[in-house]
Protein backbone atom coordinates (compact mmCIF):
# COMPACT_ATOMS: atom_id res chain seq x y z
CA UNK A 1 0.00 0.00 0.00
CA UNK A 2 1.24 3.27 -0.72
CA UNK A 3 2.76 5.51 2.12
CA UNK A 4 -0.82 6.56 4.33
CA UNK A 5 0.86 10.57 4.19
CA UNK A 6 0.83 10.42 1.03
CA UNK A 7 -3.08 9.04 0.36
CA UNK A 8 -3.86 11.59 3.27
CA UNK A 9 -2.70 14.81 1.27
CA UNK A 10 -3.85 13.21 -2.01
CA UNK A 11 -7.21 13.01 -0.82
CA UNK A 12 -7.42 16.13 0.98
CA UNK A 13 -6.17 17.54 -2.51
CA UNK A 14 -9.59 16.34 -3.83
CA UNK A 15 -11.36 17.28 -1.49
CA UNK A 16 -10.24 21.10 -1.42
CA UNK A 17 -10.90 20.44 -4.84
CA UNK A 18 -14.09 19.56 -4.77
CA UNK A 19 -15.65 21.52 -1.89
CA UNK A 20 -13.52 24.46 -2.37
CA UNK A 21 -12.35 25.03 1.23
CA UNK A 22 -8.76 24.70 2.73
CA UNK A 23 -8.95 23.34 5.63
CA UNK A 24 -10.07 19.36 5.33
CA UNK A 25 -10.31 17.06 8.38
CA UNK A 26 -11.24 12.94 7.19
CA UNK A 27 -13.65 12.25 9.98
CA UNK A 28 -14.70 8.47 11.18
CA UNK A 29 -18.68 9.12 10.49
CA UNK A 30 -20.63 12.05 8.72
CA UNK A 31 -22.26 12.57 12.50
CA UNK A 32 -19.01 13.20 13.95
CA UNK A 33 -18.33 16.09 11.44
CA UNK A 34 -21.60 17.25 12.27
CA UNK A 35 -21.00 17.35 15.96
CA UNK A 36 -17.40 19.40 15.46
CA UNK A 37 -19.21 21.63 13.21
CA UNK A 38 -21.27 22.68 15.71
CA UNK A 39 -18.63 22.98 18.58
CA UNK A 40 -17.21 25.40 16.21
CA UNK A 41 -20.19 27.07 15.73
CA UNK A 42 -20.52 27.83 19.13
CA UNK A 43 -17.00 28.50 20.07
CA UNK A 44 -16.39 31.03 17.33
CA UNK A 45 -19.82 32.22 17.09
CA UNK A 46 -21.44 32.09 20.90
CA UNK A 47 -25.00 32.82 20.39
CA UNK A 48 -27.88 31.24 22.23
CA UNK A 49 -29.71 29.51 18.90
CA UNK A 50 -28.65 26.92 16.17
CA UNK A 51 -31.34 26.78 13.30
CA UNK A 52 -32.23 23.80 11.34
CA UNK A 53 -35.05 23.52 8.54
CA UNK A 54 -38.44 21.68 9.77
CA UNK A 55 -38.07 18.92 7.70
CA UNK A 56 -35.78 17.41 5.08
CA UNK A 57 -32.89 17.82 7.64
CA UNK A 58 -30.67 14.98 9.78
CA UNK A 59 -31.70 13.38 13.16
CA UNK A 60 -28.47 14.30 14.39
CA UNK A 61 -29.56 17.96 14.18
CA UNK A 62 -31.85 17.93 17.02
CA UNK A 63 -29.29 15.74 19.23
CA UNK A 64 -26.76 17.00 19.13
CA UNK A 65 -26.96 20.94 19.97
CA UNK A 66 -27.51 20.35 23.97
CA UNK A 67 -24.85 19.15 24.24
CA UNK A 68 -23.37 22.94 23.55
CA UNK A 69 -26.31 24.46 25.20
CA UNK A 70 -27.58 25.89 22.11
CA UNK A 71 -31.31 26.06 21.51
CA UNK A 72 -32.66 24.31 18.04
CA UNK A 73 -34.79 26.69 16.46
CA UNK A 74 -36.88 25.33 13.31
CA UNK A 75 -36.81 27.66 10.36
CA UNK A 76 -39.81 27.13 8.27
CA UNK A 77 -39.69 25.54 4.86
CA UNK A 78 -41.77 24.37 1.79
CA UNK A 79 -40.97 21.11 1.93
CA UNK A 80 -38.01 21.04 3.02
CA UNK A 81 -36.52 24.50 0.89
CA UNK A 82 -35.76 27.18 3.37
CA UNK A 83 -38.07 29.89 3.80
CA UNK A 84 -35.84 32.74 3.09
CA UNK A 85 -38.78 35.26 5.51
CA UNK A 86 -38.31 32.94 8.17
CA UNK A 87 -34.74 32.92 8.22
CA UNK A 88 -34.22 36.34 8.12
CA UNK A 89 -36.34 36.83 11.53
CA UNK A 90 -34.67 33.70 13.36
CA UNK A 91 -30.92 33.96 12.21
CA UNK A 92 -30.06 37.33 13.94
CA UNK A 93 -30.22 35.57 17.24
CA UNK A 94 -28.35 32.26 15.63
CA UNK A 95 -24.82 31.12 15.92
CA UNK A 96 -25.18 29.34 12.75
CA UNK A 97 -27.86 26.95 10.66
CA UNK A 98 -27.00 23.61 9.15
CA UNK A 99 -28.96 21.93 6.22
CA UNK A 100 -28.37 19.54 3.45
CA UNK A 101 -27.47 21.26 0.30
CA UNK A 102 -30.45 18.85 -1.11
CA UNK A 103 -33.30 18.95 1.26
CA UNK A 104 -34.31 15.46 2.28
CA UNK A 105 -32.48 14.29 -0.68
CA UNK A 106 -34.61 15.18 -3.01
CA UNK A 107 -34.47 19.07 -3.73
CA UNK A 108 -31.74 21.62 -4.46
CA UNK A 109 -31.98 24.72 -1.39
CA UNK A 110 -31.07 27.80 -2.61
CA UNK A 111 -27.82 28.24 -0.86
CA UNK A 112 -26.35 31.51 -2.40
CA UNK A 113 -29.48 33.32 -1.16
CA UNK A 114 -28.98 31.12 2.23
CA UNK A 115 -26.02 32.25 2.47
CA UNK A 116 -26.77 36.14 1.59
CA UNK A 117 -29.48 36.10 4.38
CA UNK A 118 -26.88 34.34 6.88
CA UNK A 119 -23.78 37.06 6.10
CA UNK A 120 -25.99 39.82 6.91
CA UNK A 121 -26.87 39.13 10.20
CA UNK A 122 -23.27 37.30 11.17
CA UNK A 123 -24.83 33.66 11.07
CA UNK A 124 -22.76 30.72 10.03
CA UNK A 125 -23.65 28.68 7.42
CA UNK A 126 -22.85 24.62 7.73
CA UNK A 127 -23.96 22.97 4.70
CA UNK A 128 -24.52 18.67 5.10
CA UNK A 129 -23.06 18.10 1.92
CA UNK A 130 -23.45 14.25 1.86
CA UNK A 131 -25.60 14.30 -1.02
CA UNK A 132 -24.18 16.86 -3.54
CA UNK A 133 -20.41 16.29 -3.00
CA UNK A 134 -18.90 16.70 -6.67
CA UNK A 135 -21.93 18.95 -7.79
CA UNK A 136 -21.01 22.27 -9.65
CA UNK A 137 -23.10 24.13 -7.51
CA UNK A 138 -23.49 22.61 -4.03
CA UNK A 139 -20.88 21.63 -1.83
CA UNK A 140 -19.50 24.88 -2.46
CA UNK A 141 -17.26 26.90 -0.16
CA UNK A 142 -18.34 30.13 -1.60
CA UNK A 143 -21.80 29.79 0.22
CA UNK A 144 -21.11 28.14 3.08
CA UNK A 145 -18.76 28.36 6.31
CA UNK A 146 -18.25 24.90 6.63
CA UNK A 147 -19.65 22.00 5.18
CA UNK A 148 -19.77 18.42 6.54
CA UNK A 149 -20.28 14.83 4.37
CA UNK A 150 -20.67 11.37 5.04
CA UNK A 151 -18.96 8.45 2.85
CA UNK A 152 -21.27 5.58 4.54
CA UNK A 153 -24.03 3.22 3.35
CA UNK A 154 -26.32 4.73 0.93
CA UNK A 155 -24.68 7.84 0.19
CA UNK A 156 -23.48 9.06 -3.76
CA UNK A 157 -19.78 8.18 -2.51
CA UNK A 158 -20.04 5.14 -0.67
CA UNK A 159 -17.45 4.06 1.16
CA UNK A 160 -19.06 2.07 4.50
CA UNK A 161 -17.78 4.43 6.41
CA UNK A 162 -15.83 7.82 7.01
CA UNK A 163 -17.07 11.75 6.73
CA UNK A 164 -15.34 14.78 6.02
CA UNK A 165 -15.57 18.65 7.29
CA UNK A 166 -13.98 21.26 5.74
CA UNK A 167 -13.86 25.14 5.78
CA UNK A 168 -11.74 28.01 4.89
CA UNK A 169 -10.98 29.43 8.06
CA UNK A 170 -7.97 28.69 9.60
CA UNK A 171 -8.83 30.16 12.87
CA UNK A 172 -12.11 27.53 12.83
CA UNK A 173 -10.26 25.29 12.24
CA UNK A 174 -7.82 25.40 14.67
CA UNK A 175 -10.34 26.47 17.26
CA UNK A 176 -11.27 22.54 16.45
CA UNK A 177 -8.13 20.78 16.43
CA UNK A 178 -8.68 18.66 19.99
CA UNK A 179 -11.92 17.38 18.56
CA UNK A 180 -10.25 16.61 15.14
CA UNK A 181 -7.72 14.87 16.78
CA UNK A 182 -10.34 11.97 17.90
CA UNK A 183 -11.89 11.36 14.97
CA UNK A 184 -9.64 9.77 12.87
CA UNK A 185 -9.88 6.83 10.45
CA UNK A 186 -8.33 3.63 9.99
CA UNK A 187 -5.22 4.53 7.69
CA UNK A 188 -6.47 2.21 5.43
CA UNK A 189 -9.33 4.51 4.94
CA UNK A 190 -7.35 6.54 2.59
CA UNK A 191 -6.88 3.44 -0.36
CA UNK A 192 -10.69 2.20 0.27
CA UNK A 193 -12.15 5.45 -0.72
CA UNK A 194 -10.34 5.92 -3.85
CA UNK A 195 -12.93 3.59 -5.91
CA UNK A 196 -15.94 5.63 -4.03
CA UNK A 197 -14.79 9.07 -4.95
CA UNK A 198 -13.79 8.34 -8.65
CA UNK A 199 -17.42 6.09 -8.90
CA UNK A 200 -19.27 8.84 -7.53
CA UNK A 201 -22.92 8.56 -8.31
CA UNK A 202 -23.59 11.75 -8.11
CA UNK A 203 -24.27 12.41 -11.81
CA UNK A 204 -26.20 9.08 -12.28
CA UNK A 205 -28.75 9.51 -9.58
CA UNK A 206 -29.60 12.95 -10.51
CA UNK A 207 -30.18 11.72 -14.38
CA UNK A 208 -32.39 8.77 -12.80
CA UNK A 209 -34.51 10.73 -10.43
CA UNK A 210 -35.57 12.88 -13.70
CA UNK A 211 -36.40 10.08 -15.63
CA UNK A 212 -38.81 8.70 -12.59
CA UNK A 213 -40.20 11.99 -12.58
CA UNK A 214 -41.00 11.49 -16.45
CA UNK A 215 -42.13 8.31 -15.59
CA UNK A 216 -44.50 9.24 -12.70
CA UNK A 217 -45.41 13.08 -14.44
CA UNK A 218 -48.95 11.95 -13.59
CA UNK A 219 -48.56 12.21 -10.26
CA UNK A 220 -48.25 15.13 -7.49
CA UNK A 221 -44.39 15.02 -7.22
CA UNK A 222 -42.92 17.13 -4.68
CA UNK A 223 -40.56 20.04 -5.86
CA UNK A 224 -40.70 18.39 -9.65
CA UNK A 225 -38.51 20.84 -10.81
CA UNK A 226 -35.93 21.21 -8.60
CA UNK A 227 -32.87 18.33 -8.93
CA UNK A 228 -32.45 15.90 -6.20
CA UNK A 229 -31.28 12.26 -5.95
CA UNK A 230 -34.63 11.15 -4.40
CA UNK A 231 -38.03 11.66 -5.36
CA UNK A 232 -41.21 12.13 -2.99
CA UNK A 233 -44.40 11.90 -4.23
CA UNK A 234 -47.47 12.45 -2.44
CA UNK A 235 -48.84 9.14 -1.12
CA UNK A 236 -50.65 7.10 -3.78
CA UNK A 237 -50.91 3.40 -3.30
CA UNK A 238 -50.16 2.98 -7.52
CA UNK A 239 -46.66 4.91 -6.36
CA UNK A 240 -45.70 1.65 -4.17
CA UNK A 241 -46.41 -0.58 -7.08
CA UNK A 242 -44.56 1.24 -9.28
CA UNK A 243 -41.29 0.88 -6.91
CA UNK A 244 -41.93 -2.74 -6.60
CA UNK A 245 -42.17 -3.27 -10.60
CA UNK A 246 -38.64 -1.06 -10.64
CA UNK A 247 -37.12 -2.72 -7.50
CA UNK A 248 -36.95 1.27 -6.29
CA UNK A 249 -36.22 1.37 -1.90
CA UNK A 250 -38.77 3.70 -0.70
CA UNK A 251 -39.70 5.62 2.67
CA UNK A 252 -43.22 6.08 4.07
CA UNK A 253 -43.56 9.68 5.15
CA UNK A 254 -44.14 12.06 7.17
CA UNK A 255 -40.53 11.51 8.49
CA UNK A 256 -38.51 14.58 9.73
CA UNK A 257 -35.55 12.97 6.95
CA UNK A 258 -37.69 13.82 4.52
CA UNK A 259 -40.69 15.58 4.43
CA UNK A 260 -44.03 16.17 7.12
CA UNK A 261 -46.73 15.17 4.73
CA UNK A 262 -48.23 11.60 3.64
CA UNK A 263 -46.08 10.79 0.98
CA UNK A 264 -43.58 8.09 -0.26
CA UNK A 265 -39.67 8.96 -1.05
CA UNK A 266 -38.53 6.91 -3.74
CA UNK A 267 -34.93 6.35 -2.18
CA UNK A 268 -32.26 6.00 -5.45
CA UNK A 269 -29.60 7.10 -3.11
CA UNK A 270 -29.60 3.35 -1.70
CA UNK A 271 -28.70 1.69 -5.32
CA UNK A 272 -26.05 0.53 -6.74
CA UNK A 273 -25.25 2.18 -9.90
Amino acid sequence: MEDVEKLSQKLDTKLRKLCRHEYIHITDRGNSAIFIAMHIAKKMNPRPDILIPDQGGWFSYKGYPPFFNLNVVEVKTDYGIIDLKDLRKKAKTASAIILTSFAGYFAEQPLRKIKTVCKKVGCLVIEDATGAIGDSKLCNGKYSDIIVGSFGKWKPVECGYGGWISMNSKEFFDSARESLSITKVHPRFYKEIEKPLRKNKLKKLLALANKVKEDLSGFEILHKEKRGINVVVKFDPKILQYCQEKSYPYVLCPNYIRVNERAISIELKRLNL
